[in-house]
């Protein structure tokens, strides 16, 4: 460090001690602000700006709030990959914050390559996706941004080689590649998306060998142990890509996920078209990509099945170009109604009987139903419906899914594969679990973040396959890749777990096990197929939901999502969690609570409990004894609770333990939920109100009832909490 820039160094870490040491600043702000000042960052230059003099100005201006919501935190590897605001700061992401996790990841690659890539039969190589966001896409060339250039010439300067997307790519596709294909075969992947995020807003998700983001923490842990920026190696870009060390792939990816994709239907022929003796051909489809990926695909897929794209596929055309300023969706989320308000406007038009819009990495899908006059009537004061649409949450999209493709396959097949799985994330309807239990479906319910499901996935069908290769000697020259998904089904049920569908109250899910993250483009499909079997039938996807309301009882479940950003922010949602767990609920909308379960160890004891409103444990996370009869619930005064060990137990073993997470779950005694936990993607505090009811008009009014009023109790009460952090010094 030069004589000049350390007297600047030292000048600027004289102002930050000083607000420091007056409260104006957070520790964790100091500390980050501190290691940024180091040349290694300091001269690193973002949007034109460099670091140290960012750094600099904020300081002698003395707009401490800015410099705290800037460095408050380091941003890691959360839920789903590491994103957040395209901004200078440790909190937010850009060319620093990818930097480290790309070379965290590079790092991971090589040592585990050097453990099993050949064994694997892999090669020692990442391919990686992109969406059509600021740093991912350049529109200027169609295709890679500067952020994935920047990625993948780090990975080059490790001796990896990169297969990149010639275009923008959908994330399921990238998940698909990873595992799935015969002439490509690399060890792992990434993709460049801050999923259904804000346009100002990027970030970057790394996949592990078989197709699923990685869930353990090592990729964080070497991210943590690079303290200089100059340890990331990097090679030039162009020049990686004239040796041939980085290659485009597009096309031949794009056949075998169609191909493979297509096996994922139900109603179709033997040449996996659909059959019109099962499905409507007169159904009318809008679709929208939300200025994302899913047009890379979505037409292909249904012109596979035989749908009649010209005259019956309506796309919103404006919107299935990438554009990463979403210019016409300003929040490109199919969760919010205003994202889906072009395709209600292109389906009023032509008078679709569904409408669906994926988000920019296309694992999200939002569904909209045309509704019948007498359903406009019924439906009146409910906030889903939008110009003659119903607007399906995500949890009634899990519920419709699992109920027709448990009841299409035992239609068709006679009977279900024996030894069958859905998967939900715990924070999702129990009614697809209620629905599933009918079916003498097991359930699993991993932690929010589909990457838990993806692992088990793969966890599965390794078990399953070296069963078969050790007990049948047909299966001995065979890799599971080749097989088609009804020899996969095959394998499954006869030795281990058969794993049909799985989904999430955020708007994703997943058929089959071609891919091992979110799928709207296969759902996208499914949703297409269920429509039209059901207008076939007469009916609509509402007038089905209804009728499983009266099989199974009234469900209503809504997620309030609260938002508290910067450093304060933070503080409020730790407050919130903290006081739930000295002083837990003992009532909630008058309900008495029956269990109050913590996902987080109390302690140095490691342990997890689930207690009743007196304190006393109920269970703990100690090893199921009896693997043969675990089914991951226990049953408490009716109710079946879930246990910290899935019933997949008996074929994953340990793999079967649930993860420790900052979440608690409130069980009431009429079976109702309310989960609380703060987001692992966005500076959020989640609540999930899971009511249940019963089969009766009067129940169900009681059931909207206890929502509306624990949605204003949870809320009244986060205020409060805000009120507190926001009047007193940030310290």
């Amino acid at each position: 460090m030069d004589n000049k820039y350390m007297g600047q160094f030292v000048g600027i870490e004289n102002i930050l001690k000083s607000a420091l040491k007056k409260s104006e600043i957070k520790d964790s702000t100091f500390k980050n602000a501190s290691l940024w000042l180091q040349l290694s960052f300091a001269e690193v230059e973002i949007d034109g700006v460099k670091v140290k003099d960012f750094i600099r100005d904020l300081a002698k201006n003395k707009s401490w709030k800015k410099l705290d919501d800037a460095f408050y935190k380091m941003n890691s590897f959360g839920t789903a990959g590491v994103r957040g605001k395209l901004a200078i700061g440790t909190a937010n992401f850009n060319r620093i914050i990818l930097g480290l996790g790309v070379e965290a990841h590079a790092r991971y690659i090589t040592e585990e390559y050097d453990k099993n890539g050949i064994e694997f039969e892999r090669e020692k190589a990442v391919i990686l996706a992109y969406d059509s966001r600021r740093g991912s896409y350049d529109p200027h060339t169609n295709g890679p941004g500067f952020l994935v250039k920047e990625a993948a010439s780090i990975y080059c300067a490790h001796e990896i080689k990169v297969y990149l997307f010639d275009t923008v790519a959908p994330t399921p596709e990238l998940s698909f590649a990873i595992f799935e294909l015969e002439n490509i075969r690399p060890y792992s992947g990434g993709v460049f998306t801050a999923s259904h995020n804000p346009a100002c807003d990027n970030g970057f998700k790394p996949y592990d060998y078989y197709g699923g983001q990685v869930v353990h923490s090592e990729v964080q842990k070497i991210a943590d142990s690079i303290n200089d920026y100059g340890d990331v190696k990097k090679t030039d870009y162009d020049e990686a890509l004239k040796k041939g060390i980085i290659q485009f792939v597009g096309g031949e990816v794009d056949r075998s996920y169609v191909e493979k994709e297509n096996q994922t239907a139900i109603w179709v022929d033997d040449n996996g078209r659909f059959l019109y003796s099962k499905i409507d051909h007169s159904l009318k489809v809008v679709f929208s990509a939300l200025n994302g990926t899913a047009q890379r695909l979505i037409f292909k897929v249904l012109e596979r099945r035989g749908f009649n794209i010209n005259d019956n596929f309506h796309p919103v055309e404006k919107q299935c170009v990438p554009d990463g300023s979403f210019a016409t969706c300003l929040k490109p989320n199919p969760e919010e109604k205003e994202a889906l308000s072009e395709s209600i406007r292109l389906a009023n038009k032509v008078n679709a009987d569904i409408l669906m819009a994926t988000d920019p990495d296309s694992d999200r899908i939002g569904v909209g139903v045309l509704l019948s006059k007498d359903e406009i009537d019924f439906y009146s004061n409910e906030p889903a419906v939008k110009n003659g649409y119903y607007l399906l949450s995500g949890n009634q999209q899990l519920v419709l899914l699992t109920d027709y493709i448990l009841s299409q396959i035992k239609e068709r097949d006679g009977k279900l594969p024996e030894n069958s799985v859905i998967g939900k994330s715990i924070v999702s309807t129990d009614l697809a679990k209620e629905i599933a239990d009918q079916y003498e479906v097991m359930t699993i319910e991993p932690l929010v973040g589909f990457k838990y499901l993806g692992e088990k996935l793969y966890l599965y069908a390794n078990k399953a396959f070296k069963s078969a290769k050790a007990k049948d000697k047909n299966f001995l020259n065979k890799s599971y890749i080749n097989l088609s998904r009804k020899e996969r089904i095959n394998v499954l049920q006869k030795f281990g777990l058969c794993f049909l569908f799985g989904g999430e109250e955020s708007y994703g899910s997943l058929v089959g096990d071609y891919v091992k993250d979110k799928d709207a483009i296969t759902v996208t499909a499914m949703f297409t197929e269920m429509a039209g079997f059901y207008k076939k039938s007469g009916l609509t996807l509402t007038q089905r939901l209804e009728e499983i309301y009266n099989e199974y009882g009234y469900a209503r479940e809504e997620t309030i999502s609260l938002s508290f950003t910067g450093a304060a922010g933070n503080d409020v949602i730790n407050k919130i969690m903290s006081d739930l767990r000295k002083n837990p609920l003992k009532k909630i909308a008058d309900k008495n609570v029956l269990a109050v379960i913590d996902y987080t160890p109390v302690g140095s004891s490691g342990i997890r409990y689930a207690k009743d409103i007196n304190g006393n444990i109920l269970f703990d996370d100690s090893e199921p004894l009896d693997a043969k009869n675990h089914t991951g619930y226990t049953e408490i005064k009716g109710i079946k609770l879930p246990l910290f060990w899935h019933g997949d137990y008996k074929l994953i073993k340990k793999d079967a333990k649930l993860p420790e997470a900052n979440m608690i779950t409130y069980v009431l005694l009429n079976g109702s939920k309310v989960i609380i936990r703060p987001s692992g993607t966005e500076p959020k505090i989640k609540f999930y109100i899971l009511a249940k009811g019963s089969k009766t008009m009067n129940d169900r009014a009681e059931t909207d009832r206890f929502f509306y009023v624990t949605k204003k109790e949870l809320t009244h009460q986060s205020k409060i909490v805000e009120q507190q952090i926001l009047n007193r010094p940030i310290a």
